[in-house]
Order: C-alpha cells, then structure tokens, then sequence
C-alpha cells in the first residue's frame, strides 16, 4: 500500500445513509424553495431559502438532522450519524438547492416562456423570433397562455424537450465548476488558507459533540435575532406590535442638495448574521469592504462636482466614476492575481496532467481527470452556443468571461463570506457589448446571449461554485476523502434538476405566472428580452472610457495585492475593493463596519483569549437569524394567513 492509499484509508468516505438523505433531503428543499418562494412570494413575505452565503434552506435541514441526531446519540450511540456524514449531506444541499432559486430555474423558466408569449409588432419582439431555434423553448400559444394565467396541467409534451436540453446544460455548468474547484482547492484551501468564514457553523455543529449547542453565549448571541425576527414577524401579522427596522433604510433623502445627491441610494441596515459573518473575516478585508464602498461614494461627489459626463449611446451603466466598470476590472484583476501568485501551483498542476499522477488523499479529481473535465464541458457549453446559432467568436468571449467571473466570485466568497453573492453590474453579457459595441454581434448572438442571462448575469446567488470549495474546506477540517463529494453532489443536482422543473412549472401552471404567483421572477425572466429589444432599437456604442476604467480597476486590484504582499503594515485588501464596487456592499456595509469594530476592539483591548470566548456569541447571530428565517418560513407553507417579515433581503 503506497502513501496516498494509506492516507486515503484513514480519512472517512461518503455512506450509503448520509448520501441517501442528502438526496431526499435536496429534493424537499427544492419543494420549499418553490412553494416558498413562488407561493408565499411577494404576498406573504418569506426568507430566501437559497440566495445566501449559508443557504437558509439547507442550514435548517442541516440543524433539523443535527438535533434529530443528538437524540439518536443518546439512544444508541452507534446509529448516529458521524461527522464526515453530516458533511456530506450538508454539501449536497448547498451545491445542489441554490439552483432551483432566483437566478436559476426560477429566472429560466420564464425566459423560456416569454420570447413567442410576448412577441407583438407593436414591441418588435418578433424582429429576433427567426433567431430562435426550435428546441430552445417552447412556442406552443395554448401552452404558453395557460403558463401566464393559470389553471390548468402542464403541458409534458410541449415542455420535455426543453426541459432536458436545460438540465443538460445547467449539469454541465456545475460539473465543470466542480472540476475547476478541484484543480485550484490545494492552492486555495492548502497554500493560501483562504479564510472561509461560511464553514465555521455548519463543522461547528456538525462536530461528533455538537459542544457549540451547550454553550451559553453561543445561545445569547442567537437570543438577539430570535428576538428581532419574532418581533418583526408579529408586527406583519398583527401592526399594533411595534417593528424594529433593521433592513436597508435609505439615507439618501437626507442627501438631496448637489453634489451630496450624487451618492445615490445609501441604504443602512442591521443584519445579524452579516455581523457574525463579518467577525469571522481577517480586520483587513472587512475594514477594505466598507472603507471602499464609503469611497466609492466619494468618487461619486467628485465626479458631480467636476462635471464629467459619460459617453452618449455606450448605456445607463456608462457614467462617471463607472464604479460598475471598476468592478468588472476588479474581478479580472482577482483572477489574474489568483494565477500569477498560484504560478508553482499551476506549474505542479501541469506536470501531474502530464505525468498522469492519481488524486491524492486530499483532491477531489485527479488532476488530469479534472483538466479533461472542464475542457471538455467548456467545449460542450461552447457547442451548444453554436448549434443554436451563435457566431465563432461570441460565445467564446462570453464563455471566457462567465468562468472568469466565477471564479472570481468563488475566491472572493472564500474570503469575504459576502451574505449574498453578487459581481459587478457591468456583467459577461454587459462587457461584451459594451467593449465591442452591439452592432458588432449578429442577431442570433444577441438573441442567445438573452437566454443565457440567468448564466452571465451578475446575480450569482445561485452559482453552486463557492458552496463546492466550501464542502472541500468542510471536508479537509472533518476528515473526508472530498472525493467522496463528487458523486453525491452529482447525485443531487440531479434530483434537484428535475424536481424543481417539474414543481415550478406545475406551480406556475397552477397559479400562473403572472396572476398569483410571485410576479418578480417572472418580469425578471422577461427582462433579457426586454434588454433585447432596447438593444436592437438603440445600439449601444463601444464604450471606451467604460473600458478603461475596467482595466483601472484590475491595475488597482493589483497595486493593493503588490503593496499587501511587500508592506506588512498595508490595510487594505484587494477583495475588499473588489466587493465594494458590487450590490452587494450597500447591503451589507454597516453590519461589516459593526463587525471589525467589535472584532478590532477585543483584539486590541482584551486579546486573543477574550476573542476566542466571544467568538460563540458571533455564531449564534447566524444561528438565530436562520433559525428564524427557516422556522418562519416552513410555518408560513403551511399557514396560508401568516406573513413573514424577511431576515435576509
């Protein structure tokens, strides 16, 4: 027996049980999801249940199972679920359920449906129909109309074909993010020690003792949004209960003169569990998230009181300081440094493809296998771009930069535990157009690119690729082979996939998509087109100082990654000034700012011992606010009256 076998017998491996209730356990999340979010939706409020760092849905279910499990314990020690078991269940759910939410299936399905559904002279919609192939989408008017209005059955005949081309294509995607995750977790994970604040809980609570779960400060900190989401969900119900407002209260009417009105909507808010996210990151990337987003708002004063004007035809977006643009940069910057400094890295990487080298004890793929993988899913994505008409170059540019963005995104997720995952507005799709100009795309180019705007978008809350780096994390710290990850997730994207078509489309077929169920993720399937049409009526123009500051941003990016690797009293961090040029940073500034002052404060007053004690406390804001949102939310499925006051948007 050689070395990597005799390491590989002693890390635990996926069982039977654990993948077996993964798989269930996806499949009623996606159920949740639908009804959660497609059924309560905007009439009734509910938590998202997938669109956070720590997916709501399948943190409960973990909880759920992990309590389930104590008692088990205490009955008959050896059935109990063992800590590599839980993980691996965990990680199905995070990889698998974030597909079925906004984002995903529910911004795709009703892209499908709205091209021949809406197409009128009148909107000139039906100038990009011929562009559409056959097997894209369904055109059937009867079908269609009863999608939009409700009762009635869902047509399987007119929806199969569609329905696989799709779960093709979306398994595809996540088996190729896998794939990438596996080359680049040694260099992630092992040589940097990204921080991953999003795995302390759930290994936490998954630990054989579940010590975390008799602590009282752990429980103190959990009192404090257990307190607030009861409150605040009483007052929806009954609005003699007084609300607490905690969420995104804007400060821009207090702004309204010149220049200060250039600031723009300057929302505060006071989300738990973005504070104990924020205690768990390194002082240096939560003082660079909210320092630079509080600069970016300087740039925009500056930029109104010298007078810069954008340029004419090149999009809303193209304005002075082109923050989003700046953003774009910063995360090709991400990437470019992700490679430069992880060159050995790479340069090992390469020479196992070569030699043909076996995974080791701590990879998920074997390097070659991994490589092979992705290259040919990156070819399988790029063929079906192609047979649907796109031109050679189009969907190479995209693809190139979806996988960049990605990428990005994961690393950046990795260390700023952003609560929700956006990149910046200046998308894949927005990059290509507007470094090139639209008139430089075909029709079919453009008409494809709109259908894959729930891929390209900049609303990558349902990208499974951080919550796949996180299950290698989970697995390093608890003792897993992550090999023992890939069939399982596998397996449950699988019965997600097809759960969450089959319950979205009969859900929307019941209520109709744009009668009773939830309306905002239908216009946002319709917007792509939308953009579309505008695109074709009013072509953008190549938009040069746009493109400029997006290789601004990746030169800034780089000088704070140069000076934090040379000066080791440098403050700011590079993901910091990546975050804060994405939505994300309205959100979540203040709960950051929150966080590094309690976090600099018993650092620097009371030291290490006083951290490490209160560090509990900072885990229970996560927990009571997901125990809140997941509690309430399960109610509210099955409680047609109860409204739910949101915990995380």
């Amino acid at each position: 027996m050689d070395a990597t076998q005799q390491q590989n017998a002693r890390l635990a491996g996926a069982t039977w049980r654990s993948v077996l209730l993964g798989a269930v356990l996806s499949g009623g999340i996606a159920v949740w999801i639908h009804h959660a979010e497609l059924i309560m939706g905007g009439r009734r409020g509910h938590s998202a249940l997938a669109n956070t760092s720590i997916p709501l849905g399948a943190f409960f279910a973990l909880l759920a199972v992990v309590c389930l499990n104590r008692v088990v314990r205490r009955c008959c020690a050896k059935r109990a679920f063992r800590q590599p078991e839980l993980v691996v269940m965990y990680v199905m759910l995070t990889s698998a359920t974030v597909i079925g939410s906004s984002g995903g299936i529910h911004f795709l399905v009703p892209s499908l449906a709205s091209p021949f559904y809406y197409a009128s002279a009148e909107n000139h919609w039906d100038e990009f129909l011929p562009a559409i192939p056959e097997w894209l989408g369904p055109r059937d008017e009867v079908a269609l109309e009863a999608f939009f209005k409700g009762n009635a059955d869902v047509p399987v005949h007119v929806w199969l074909g569609p329905v696989l081309v799709w779960s093709a294509f979306l398994f595809t995607v996540l088996l190729a993010t896998l794939a990438l995750n596996s080359l680049m977790r040694r260099q992630w994970i092992d040589n940097e020690r990204l921080t991953f604040p999003t795995v302390a809980l759930p290994v936490a609570l998954t630990d054989d003792n579940a010590g975390i779960l008799r602590d009282r400060v752990f429980w103190l900190g959990a009192a404090v949004p257990l307190f607030l989401g009861l409150l605040n969900t009483a007052h929806e119900n009954w609005p003699l209960v007084p609300l607490i407002q905690v969420r995104q209260i804007d400060l821009s009417p207090y702004f309204a003169s010149r220049p200060w009105n250039a600031m723009g909507r300057t929302p505060v808010s006071f989300y738990p569990f973005v504070i104990g996210i924020a205690f768990l990151l390194s002082r240096e990337v939560t003082f660079s998230c909210w320092f630079f987003y509080l600069f970016t708002k300087f740039e925009q004063i500056m930029s109104a009181v010298v007078g810069v004007q954008g340029v004419p035809g090149a999009g809303p977006l193209s304005q002075p300081p082109y923050l989003d643009h700046q953003g774009a940069g910063a995360f090709l910057g991400i990437v470019v440094l992700t490679l430069w400094f992880g060159k050995r890295h790479l340069r090992d990487t390469w020479l196992a493809i070569r030699a043909g080298h076996r995974a080791s004890a701590e990879e998920a793929m074997a390097p070659r296998v991994a490589a092979l993988i992705l290259a040919a899913c990156f070819l399988a994505i790029y063929a079906f771009c192609r047979v649907a008409g796109m031109s050679p170059f189009a969907p190479l540019a995209l693809l190139t930069l979806v996988f960049v963005y990605m990428t990005a995104a994961t690393r950046v997720r990795a260390e700023a535990g952003n609560a929700w995952l956006f990149g910046p507005r200046v998308d894949p799709n927005l990059f290509v157009t507007g470094t090139l100009g639209s008139k430089a795309l075909s029709m079919p180019d453009l008409t494809i690119m709109s259908y894959l705007q729930f891929l390209t978008t900049y609303d990558l809350r349902c990208l499974s690729m951080p919550h796949q780096l996180d299950g290698m994390k989970m697995a390093a710290q608890c003792r897993l082979r992550p090999r023992s990850l890939v069939g399982p997730i596998l397996l449950a994207t699988a019965v997600v996939l097809m759960i969450s078509f089959w319950d979205g489309l009969k859900i929307w077929y019941d209520l109709g998509a744009l009668a009773e169920a939830d309306n905002w993720r239908t216009q946002m399937g319709k917007q792509p087109f939308v953009n579309l049409a505008s695109l074709l009526a009013n072509p953008l123009q190549p938009d040069r100082p746009g493109t400029l500051a997006a290789f601004a941003g990746l030169g800034v990016t780089a000088v704070l990654a140069t000076a934090r690797a040379h000066l080791l009293w440098w403050p700011f961090h590079p993901v910091g000034y990546a975050v804060a040029n994405t939505p994300t940073m309205a959100a979540i500034w203040l709960p950051f700012f929150f966080g590094w002052c309690a976090k600099s404060a018993i650092l620097r007053y009371s030291g290490n011992s006083v951290y490490t004690r209160c560090l509990p406390f900072f885990l229970g804001l996560l927990m009571g606010d997901f125990m809140n949102g997941g509690l309430w939310t399960l109610v509210g499925c099955f409680v047609p009256w109860l409204h739910v006051y949101p915990i995380n948007w």
